[in-house]
């Protein structure tokens, strides 16, 4: 990647700008409190068999809530499919199933890119609806508003993006709805560094889209764009495809080589790389 040729960054929130993750458990019981009282202990076991690499359901796959299948898929080509017991298809039952690739739509396929995908996609298992889901997110969401949920920030982060924001345009492109999202990044001490901010984003459909709006508002090529993330699909794979430059937080380990321009461990591990930016 050459650094002296990126005159945008686009960065996403939840994962990429901090470390915590201690919302994670409490979206779960957001979740596991709206099921019936029997499945409670169902959903708690199959939370943690996930969080163990103990489940089919895991980082990676994508969640089909129509059929309640777990997919492996390959260029959007379902490779391989289980039932929630792990059960694997057979081959004709996949091909019968899927005959055309797959597209990630956030209502009917949900793709487990980061933890915030294993509460939902497992409440929607034992019965819940979408709207269930989406009110245990809120619910969480303002919870990380407070006192409570506390951010200390990665080291250096901060500094690094306040004198970033001199050289290149900063853009915030995020899933997560705009109050929480700010209150994040004031606890982070981010509230004034970007020049842009995009909320409830609806990545990955929308990415390419966003992408090129953010290409046309600043007057840049895609090769001049640095887009950053902790989510393939989502954040880093459809800005390949156009040609931005990548950086992937791989903070479960999955990713292969090539995946993106640059691949990191952690948030922390981020700011190095921003640094040679400046």
């Amino acid at each position: 990647m050459d650094e002296a040729t990126i005159k945008v960054i686009v960065f996403d929130l939840d994962g990429t700008l901090y470390e915590e993750t201690e919302h994670f458990d409490y979206y779960a019981e957001q979740v596991a409190k709206r099921l019936k009282t029997a499945d409670r202990p169902r959903f708690w076991d199959d939370y943690r068999a996930v969080l163990a690499g103990r489940h089919p359901l895991r980082i990676g796959t994508v969640y089909d809530t129509k059929e309640d299948l777990i997919l492996q898929l390959e260029e959007g080509d379902v490779r391989e499919v289980r039932r929630w017991s792990g059960e694997l298809l057979p081959a004709a039952d996949v091909k019968a199933a899927y005959p055309r690739p797959v597209a990630i739509d956030l209502d009917r396929f949900f793709s487990i890119g980061d933890l915030w995908w294993v509460p939902s996609s497992i409440g929607r298992h034992y019965g819940l609806a979408n709207a269930d889901t989406y009110a245990a997110f809120l619910e969480t969401r303002e919870w990380m508003m407070g006192t409570e949920f506390q951010m200390n920030g990665a080291p250096g982060l901060a500094e690094t993006l306040a004198q970033l924001r001199e050289k290149a345009a900063l853009v915030l492109m995020t899933n997560s709805p705009e109050p929480d999202s700010e209150a994040i990044l004031r606890k982070l001490g981010l509230a004034d560094v970007f020049h842009y901010k995009i909320f409830q984003a609806a990545k990955p459909v929308k990415t390419v889209a966003h992408l090129e709006a953010i290409r046309a508002r600043f007057g840049v090529e895609y090769k001049q764009m640095l887009c950053v993330g902790d989510n393939i699909g989502n954040d880093i794979a459809p800005a390949r495809r156009l040609g931005c430059r990548t950086m992937l937080i791989d903070a479960y380990g999955l990713a292969k080589p090539g995946d993106a321009d640059v691949i990191v461990a952690s948030t922390s591990a981020c700011v190095p790389v921003l640094r040679r930016l400046l």
